[in-house]
């Protein structure tokens, strides 16, 4: 369940770190929430996790998909970024061709509702906090009024 502060820009649950603990954290970026899941069990529960997530706000679906289609794209030239997708169950097919079911997956897009759910999924599956980044190059005035759209879908998350 998400509870604790919750903005525009991130999202958060309440689990911390345990005062003394590691401080080691980590931020996955790009990946479903299934490597989420998997990223909590291998830190255990005293560790920070915190998820970056691509998101494509418009609220025309199918644009919203083929930009964040871009995003997925430009990622797969990293041979690291594919084997990380192969042993999540993606498919040679679901990574050649950037399937809908891969993209749909890693990068949050939609209207500000299909958004708010793409980061609960992270936040149920074990993050701690989940950073959004708007697309690479967005001016910083547009990707605030994008996030500032986006908060209240956010805070009624959990």
């Amino acid at each position: 369940m998400a509870s604790g502060r919750k903005g525009w820009g991130w999202a958060t649950r309440s689990r911390r770190p345990a005062p003394g603990g590691s401080s080691a954290a980590r931020w996955p970026a790009v990946l479903p929430p299934e490597f989420t899941a998997h990223a909590r069990q291998v830190l255990g529960p005293d560790k920070l996790l915190v998820r970056g997530l691509s998101v494509i706000l418009d609220t025309d679906r199918e644009r919203a998909r083929a930009t964040a289609r871009e995003t997925v794209s430009a990622r797969l030239w990293q041979p690291s970024y594919a084997a990380a997708l192969t042993r999540l169950g993606y498919s040679r097919q679901d990574i050649a061709e950037v399937s809908d079911r891969l993209v749909d997956a890693v990068v949050a897009h939609g209207n500000p509702v299909a958004i708010a759910d793409k980061v609960a999924e992270h936040l149920a599956t074990g993050a701690d906090h989940v950073t959004l980044l708007p697309p690479i190059g967005t001016d910083f005035a547009a990707g605030v009024d994008q996030l500032e759209h986006l908060a209240p879908a956010l805070v009624d998350i959990g």
